[in-house]
């Protein structure tokens, strides 16, 4: 269990399949016409927590500081907590770390630039890390009543952030009676060489 482009891609699919299990709740959320970001970032942790001992993980941890990673604390204190930080098996495994923030793009934060005032604020988070061969993810969830993909390309076409390599293919999740919610695990890194992607591993 040595690779880390491996086991951080499990990560994102052990988020991703939690989230398709909970799809009528989604498109609850997503009809709500509100954020749920932070929901989203408590079920992805419980989806890493609930298969640590199976998978396993030897750390799963809910708002890591970044100050742990070495990043020098900020005047705000939204900038010093991550979302997820998943560490890989005590098997010697090198660098098999996944620091994760998590970004929703929804109906309702679509106009006026806030989607990528969002994006590109936490690939600056995650970029601070500056980290090299362990994942610093972004992980971007697009959710919307109708064809996500279809629906924002034009929007997210002129996104620098959103249009890096992916870490692996987005996921889709359809929802029940129509909507959409997308998943994207990007790899954010100081120097983009020695990003994480399924294209140059």
């Amino acid at each position: 269990m040595g690779d880390s482009y491996q086991f951080t891609v499990d990560v994102f699919r052990t988020v991703c399949d939690r989230l398709a299990a909970k799809a009528a709740d989604l498109r609850l959320l997503v009809e709500s016409g509100t954020s749920f970001e932070e929901w989203l970032t408590w079920e992805a942790f419980l989806a890493c927590k609930l298969r640590q001992e199976g998978y396993p993980f030897c750390e799963v941890t809910a708002e890591p500081t970044y100050a742990s990673e070495g990043v020098a604390d900020e005047a705000d204190p939204d900038r010093n907590l991550g979302d997820l930080r998943v560490g890989g098996p005590n098997d010697g495994a090198d660098h098999c770390w996944a620091f994760a923030e998590f970004v929703l793009l929804r109906d309702g934060n679509r106009c006026g630039g806030e989607w990528l005032r969002r994006i590109e604020a936490g690939a600056d988070k995650v970029k601070r890390l500056g980290w090299k061969k362990s994942a610093s993810l972004l992980v971007v969830t697009l959710a919307g009543r109708g064809d996500m993909p279809t629906g924002w390309a034009e929007d997210l076409a002129a996104c620098a952030v959103w249009n890096q390599p992916a870490l692996t293919d987005p996921f889709v999740i359809p929802l029940p009676g129509g909507g959409t919610v997308v998943l994207k695990a990007l790899d954010i890194k100081r120097n983009p060489a020695d990003t994480l992607t399924h294209a140059v591993r």
